[in-house]
């Protein structure tokens, strides 16, 4: 019998003595991230369900996706208070969502949502929107695109070199000079 040695590369020494096999072997895992999905995907809306829903709207449809996806969109319930504007929805703002996110000293605290960064997205784009002038509705349509620029940045981070280079290490995944892994 033969004994064959073959020679393993980590990511990180794929990359620096066999860049194009690195290359192939970054395309397969940016194909099963793709399979896989977004990986923070529905922490992202249950954090807009959850603003929806503690400001007292019902979210009847959307279609959220990264900004590729030209039918974003979110379709709420209508009530009395869509049409404010000015004071009027800064105080509407205030007293119907935000004062339920503030600690004992009155702390604004967006992650009391769900906890996830996203959050504080949210509570953002929508203070900024109403003291932009934008109606409370408005406000909180604009949400979908919120989302969709937060999809693409948590897409380029989920499919880079590092993050790639990264999982492999954390799991220990090894490569032939080919770039197959072993």
């Amino acid at each position: 019998m033969k004994t064959i040695t073959l020679q393993t590369y980590s990511a990180k020494e794929l990359k620096a003595e066999h860049p194009d096999s690195f290359s192939k072997a970054h395309e397969k895992f940016q194909q099963r991230e793709y399979e896989n999905g977004l990986a923070w995907g529905d922490e992202m809306i249950d954090s807009l369900k959850k603003a929806v829903e503690l400001a007292g709207y019902r979210l009847r449809n959307w279609e959220l996706g990264d900004t590729s996806n030209r039918n974003n969109h979110i379709e709420l319930d209508e009530r009395d208070c869509d049409d404010l504007k000015g004071k009027r929805a800064i105080a509407w703002l205030e007293n119907n969502l935000l004062s339920k996110l503030r600690d004992k000293k009155g702390e604004l605290d967006p992650c009391k949502l769900t906890g996830y960064c996203f959050d504080y997205d949210i509570i953002e784009s929508l203070q900024k929107s109403v003291k932009g002038g934008d109606t409370i509705k408005e406000a909180f349509r604009e949400l979908a695109e919120v989302y969709a620029k937060h999809a693409d940045l948590e897409w380029e981070h989920q499919l880079s070199e590092e993050r790639f280079i990264e999982d492999s290490e954390l799991n220990e995944v090894m490569f032939f000079e080919d770039g197959r892994e072993v």
